[in-house]
């Protein structure tokens, strides 16, 4: 986190850039989790933190992916990388 931090502070262009490509980033995580709660329920019920071999449900899930995503906006709040 320092280097991105001293990297904006160095030339403020650059959190231009990184914003739209951080945001992406984590779309793609929500993209991929999802794919993988379709596609393999063992990994998905890992990903959830249950027990490996079935038995999560969509609220796991999507308490999951609430947590990616605050935890994605914290980061981005403390790069300055918010808009």
């Amino acid at each position: 986190m320092r280097t991105v931090i001293a990297a904006i502070e160095a030339d403020p262009s650059v959190a231009g850039r990184l914003a739209p490509w951080a945001r992406r980033l984590v779309g793609e995580a929500i993209a991929q989790s999802q794919y993988v709660a379709v596609e393999r329920d063992a990994l998905a019920s890992l990903i959830v933190g249950g027990q490996t071999g079935g038995g999560w449900d969509l609220a796991e899930l999507g308490r999951m992916l609430t947590r990616l995503t605050e935890a994605h906006a914290r980061r981005m709040q403390r790069l300055g990388l918010t808009g």
